[in-house]
């Protein structure tokens, strides 16, 4: 099997705003698109990346 590269990685967060402000505001990530977690809809699915939201850049957290 040959990999060439991935879309995402997923990690779990317990304060969602200090997420956001951390990889917004410390990093300079881009917030690319902040959704509900389709299996627990309380509980947010932010998604950081570059400027324009490149497959490989992006991080996202639930």
């Amino acid at each position: 099997m040959n990999i060439v590269g991935h879309h995402h990685i997923s990690m779990y967060t317990k304060d969602a705003k200090r997420n956001k402000d951390f990889y917004t505001n410390v990093l300079g990530l881009r917030l690319v698109e902040k959704s509900v977690n389709q299996d627990n809809p309380s509980m947010y699915h932010l998604f950081y990346g570059d400027e324009v939201g490149t497959a490989g850049t992006i991080l996202s957290f639930f």
